[in-house]
């Protein structure tokens, strides 16, 4: 009877989680928690597997974000598609297959033959958007090597990617278990290429644009990221890029969304408690509506410093309050990305705290 009750709360939790659309651990269903820092991007001038589009090899910095383990799939997209806010692929067929978007058997494997405005379109409609290219590199590339490939710098095989002529089309996503990036990302190699959120410049890595890249402001194509089945041993590294006008589209290219962390300043002129901020003082709202959570209790000095985690992950440090939690009392903080300010001592929830 216990074990009967244990799994069906478990169950529920499960169903409860999948309608909310939030984790256990505050990170979105289906998508990783990308850290904010300093990384590199591109590929090395005497690199000669690499594209010299991809070059040169340049350091760059990104915020915090989230970005989907796995492709869009049709299934994702016929959700869409369905309630009117997407258009239907171009051609329902790929490669091999004649109804391969309507076919209940490629549900799970991953949606192509749309322009880069259909993919702009699809996430929105979850409340999301395409990834920068830069991001799309940190999340495939990691911070910590110069890897050739998301999974490191061993040869593509059978079981890291879907490249070879069997099937000779799209695999359901996530299948290739050795070939996940660092950041536990599936399919960045391999499987279909994907549309960014940038337009795309031949040698615009060249500008060594360093803080967020965006790309260049106008173009006339949008950049393309990753490989496909159907590419070449040459077209596999993970700095690999090239360009597709935007209404075009390929039974070879796909998508997959990514998230903001939340870190939203503005002004606040309510009522002044103490310890009282600065006239027009920066109110800091990091993370999401439901405040902060403590990593640990207060500590026992006025100036000691804590750090704290917002549920999306975003790291903020608090710099200066009250001793022990009073939820009239002004916290002084810092976020992750630098900015400082004051946050009410009320948006302060211990991870402990009773609900």
């Amino acid at each position: 009877m216990k074990k009967t009750i244990k799994y069906l709360l478990s169950v529920f939790l499960v169903c409860l989680l999948h309608f909310s659309n939030i984790s256990a651990a505050g990170i979105p269903l289906g998508m990783v928690y990308v850290s904010s820092g300093y990384s590199m991007m591109g590929s090395e001038y005497g690199d000669l597997l690499a594209s010299n589009n991809t070059k040169p090899y340049h350091l760059i910095y990104v915020d915090p974000f989230y970005i989907d383990v796995l492709e869009v799939t049709n299934a994702d997209y016929a959700v869409c598609v369905a309630a009117g806010k997407c258009n239907e692929p171009e051609s329902i067929a790929s490669k091999t297959r004649e109804n391969y978007y309507t076919d209940p058997t490629f549900a799970a494997f991953p949606v192509v033959n749309v322009t880069w405005q259909d993919a702009v379109d699809y996430c929105e409609f979850v409340d999301k958007r395409l990834p920068t290219e830069a991001e799309w590199e940190r999340a495939a590339r990691g911070i910590g090597d110069n890897r050739r490939y998301p999974w490191g710098n061993s040869s593509p095989r059978s079981d890291n990617m879907n490249i070879s002529l069997i099937p000779g089309d799209t695999e359901r996503g996530g299948i290739y278990s050795k070939g996940y990036s660092p950041y536990g990302v599936a399919d960045m190699a391999g499987n279909v290429s994907e549309w960014v959120a940038d337009w795309y410049q031949e040698y615009w890595y060249e500008t060594k644009e360093k803080d967020n890249p965006q790309g260049p402001e106008i173009g006339f194509e949008r950049v393309i990221r990753g490989s496909s089945f159907e590419s070449k041993s040459t077209e596999l590294h993970l700095a690999e890029r090239t360009g597709m006008t935007p209404e075009s589209w390929s039974y070879t290219v796909g998508f997959r969304c990514a998230q903001s962390i939340l870190e939203s300043i503005g002004y606040d002129y309510s009522e002044k408690v103490t310890p009282e901020p600065e006239k027009d003082f920066l109110y800091v709202k990091a993370g999401n509506e439901n405040g902060i959570f403590l990593l640990e209790e207060p500590g026992t000095g006025y100036d000691t410093a804590l750090i704290a985690v917002v549920p999306n992950g975003a790291v903020v440090e608090i710099l200066a309050g009250p001793v022990s939690i009073n939820y009239s009392e002004w916290y002084q903080i810092q976020l992750q990305s630098g900015e400082r300010g004051w946050t009410i001592g009320s948006s302060l929830v211990p991870v402990n705290a009773p609900k």
